[in-house]
């Protein structure tokens, strides 16, 4: 990716905010400020890991080390403590970025990222930078997978292209940064030059929606499950987005008519992609599955069935895992979701080993033919 279209450029005379719960940055001020303490030209070509306790400080970190550092591995908060060592191996980390030196690992340098902003050194020649993401709903010894900011952005500027810039957008996410969903939507706001509202662990429902209201939230996404919390919640009366985008997990007829009542004007958007597949397609229609005619549909994705599970190739994919396991099968991630048809329309019936959420199991209504409840897919 040219040097121009790196993160930091993005920034540019960007007039847009980073808000988070506890400290909030103007972007404009990353074209001359860093939160390194003068270290980026130290962290050139290195493997670093990044551990941050505050999500904002892993996004501001996130837009320094792209066009600097070899690789970025970004530590989602639930990783338990005890596969670090290993991952850090794995990965091949020289360095650890973090603003806690508690986050730090034995034997490998420490940078302590800050605030206020310092002034930023001349910044080191761009490079390629890999994105290492631990895959969603994993047990165990996580999996890696290695992107490019170009296959993170690829429906990101595809949508651009489609529908332009939405200049006054304000967008707040209900994910972490450091999972893909969450990092998809900070990428959209820095390609937008728009403002970005970030919530923080253990933050409650209610105290991010008055945030987001605080803030003017226009567009604003999550998963089924984060929607659920805020309807349930009072300060949903704060908010008034024109786009509420779902993800992570399917969207059934209920919460959309909810949301639908809940938000009349807004238009209501849910997406289906993976931490390997990238973002495959959204549906706007605001009924639950997905049209028959996005299966075997040429174009720049692909999606296709076998033995009932969603096969997705796209620009969009991972470039594969980190530990060199096999990841496309003729060219395809196989997403392991299965499907039915059911009219026309397809409806996840769950996943390939029968994984579902603690809602229920996947089933159809009596002379109905519908999915029941809602399935949790290994996506965002």
């Amino acid at each position: 990716m040219p040097a121009t279209d790196r993160l930091r450029a993005l920034t540019t005379g960007a007039d847009a905010m980073l808000w988070g719960r506890r400290a909030s940055v103007w972007l404009g001020n990353l074209a001359w400020g860093s939160t390194l303490g003068g270290a980026l030209e130290q962290l050139a070509g290195a493997n670093v890991l990044l551990r941050t306790g505050d999500p904002l400080f892993a996004a501001l970190a996130l837009i320094e080390l792209d066009g600097v550092a070899a690789r970025i591995v970004i530590v989602p908060p639930e990783l338990k403590d005890e596969h670090l060592p290993a991952i850090a191996e794995r990965t091949a980390v020289t360095a650890v970025v973090g603003e806690d030196s508690a986050l730090a690992l034995p034997g490998i340098r420490f940078v302590r990222a800050t605030l206020p902003l310092t002034p930023l050194a001349e910044a080191p020649p761009p490079r390629e930078t890999e994105w290492v993401l631990f895959t969603a709903g994993t047990t165990g010894v996580p999996k890696l997978v290695s992107h490019s900011l170009g296959s993170l952005t690829g429906a990101i500027r595809a949508d651009a292209v489609k529908n332009g810039a939405v200049r006054d957008a304000v967008w707040g996410t209900f994910y972490d940064v450091r999972r893909y969903g969450g990092l998809q939507i900070l990428l959209r706001a820095l390609s937008g030059r728009v403002s970005l509202i970030l919530p923080d662990d253990g933050e409650e429902a209610g105290d991010f929606l008055v945030r987001l209201g605080r803030h003017g939230v226009t567009h604003l996404s999550g998963m089924p499950s984060h929607w659920r919390r805020a309807l349930m919640s009072p300060a949903n009366l704060k908010i008034a987005p024109r786009n509420v985008r779902l993800s992570g997990e399917v969207a059934d007829q209920a919460m959309l008519d909810s949301l639908r009542t809940r938000f009349p004007a807004a238009a209501i958007v849910h997406a289906y992609g993976s931490t390997e597949a990238g973002v495959g397609f959204e549906v706007n229609d605001g009924r639950e599955g997905f049209p028959a005619a996005i299966v075997g549909q040429p174009g720049a994705v692909e999606v296709k069935l076998v033995d009932g599970s969603l096969h997705i190739r796209s620009p969009r994919i991972a470039h594969g895992y980190v530990d060199g396991k096999e990841l496309l099968t003729e060219g395809f991630v196989d997403t392991g979701d299965l499907v039915e048809l059911w009219g026309d329309r397809y409806f996840f019936v769950g996943r390939r080993g029968g994984a579902v959420d603690t809602g229920g199991a996947a089933r159809k209504e009596e002379g109905a033919g519908r999915r029941q409840s809602s399935v949790t897919m290994d996506q965002f």
